[in-house]
């Protein structure tokens, strides 16, 4: 199912937060353990616990807006919808049994088609909000909430009147649980200037890990690093069309550029789960892919997947892990990685 692995970032940036409800003084792993949701790119930490984690299996996330086209209002964001357990048997009827990749989006689509509203996150560009008569248009919602207004950020909360038409019992009974507690995320939610994927992930400075393989060998990050003056790390995830369509091209980068001095590496960031893993070695091998692709700890998932926005993201080190040139977000053709590559080159240089 469409989940946004947008984790909990942890250390790195000390915030002050906008509280929308009552503001309470706990420590990020308390915070944690009730249930809290923090998207550092969306300037958004709310609790979402009893309920939502009871009926997990039926929230489906999904990202919403562009992050690098400036003229789009919205900027960021995150929808939460109903999906009834009807829903999730055609959906894992569809991943198990067609094959075809066009086909396979195409049901998908006509699944999440269906689902129920329950609330979202929008981040719009300031200067670009629109009229209160407009906005429903943009967020499709009927309700929306401005909950704060930062430099070139404006976040709202988003939401609809409660309408269970067309389900079941069972999925009525569920909707409902969830419905009514909206309210209570939206009391919870504390806001924050947005921070983007390229602030959060070259905050780090420097990439270490000692990771394991698909085939349970470790992977030290200094060994791999040393051996080019580059390496393009690129996190993936099972679920996501466009990573597995790109794999081919990054190979081919791979075994082209190797003379160069660059490398690639790829993070399966939905791992580690035994069923993904299975369906990363089986993707790996259909795509021909023989880079090294690791499975992240709690430590890279909080660090690293937590600043980004999305898969792909794709970032690049020098011979010493240091984090150098552009924080790329979706995939790219391979002649527009070879010019990304090559500006990482020559900042290497300078």
């Amino acid at each position: 199912m469409r989940k946004v692995l947008a984790l909990l970032l942890v250390g790195l940036l000390a915030l002050s937060f906008f509280a929308c409800g009552t503001k309470e003084t706990l420590s990020e792993e308390e915070k944690k353990e009730q249930g809290y949701k923090k998207y550092t790119d969306m300037g958004v930490e709310f609790k979402a616990a009893g309920v939502w984690k009871d009926y997990d299996d039926n929230v489906d996330r999904s990202l919403i807006g562009d992050l690098e086209n400036e003229n789009e209002p919205i900027y960021n964001g995150i929808k939460y919808d109903f999906i009834s357990n009807e829903l999730l048997k055609e959906y894992y009827d569809v991943k198990e049994n067609v094959k075809d990749e066009k086909e396979k989006r195409k049901r998908y689509d006509e699944i999440f088609s269906k689902v129920n509203p329950l609330f979202s996150y929008v981040v719009f560009r300031e200067g670009k909000v629109p009229g209160d008569d407009k906005i429903a248009e943009l967020t499709n919602h009927k309700y929306n909430e401005k909950l704060a207004e930062y430099k070139s950020y404006v976040i709202y909360f988003g939401y609809d009147d409660y309408n269970d038409e067309g389900l079941s019992d069972e999925a009525k009974k569920i909707y409902k649980a969830l419905y009514d507690d909206i309210e209570n995320v939206k009391k919870s939610t504390n806001t924050f200037r947005p921070i983007t994927p390229e602030e959060a992930i070259t905050s780090l400075e420097k990439l270490e890990f000692t990771l394991k393989d698909l085939g349970g060998n470790d992977v030290v990050s200094s060994d791999v690093f040393k051996q080019n003056k580059l390496t393009m790390i690129n996190i993936w995830a099972t679920f996501c069309g466009p990573c597995i369509r790109e794999m081919p091209d990054l190979q081919q980068l791979h075994e082209e550029l190797q003379n160069e001095g660059v490398s690639v590496l790829g993070i399966i960031g939905d791992t580690p789960d035994e069923d993904n893993e299975v369906a990363a070695k089986k993707i790996i091998e259909t795509k021909g892919v023989n880079f090294i692709n690791v499975i992240p700890d709690e430590d890279i998932k909080a660090n690293l997947i937590g600043g980004i926005a999305g898969y792909p993201t794709s970032l690049f080190v020098d011979s010493e892990g240091k984090i150098v040139g552009k924080v790329i977000t979706g995939s790219r053709t391979k002649e527009e990685y070879k010019e990304i590559i090559k500006e990482a080159l020559d900042s290497l240089n300078k």
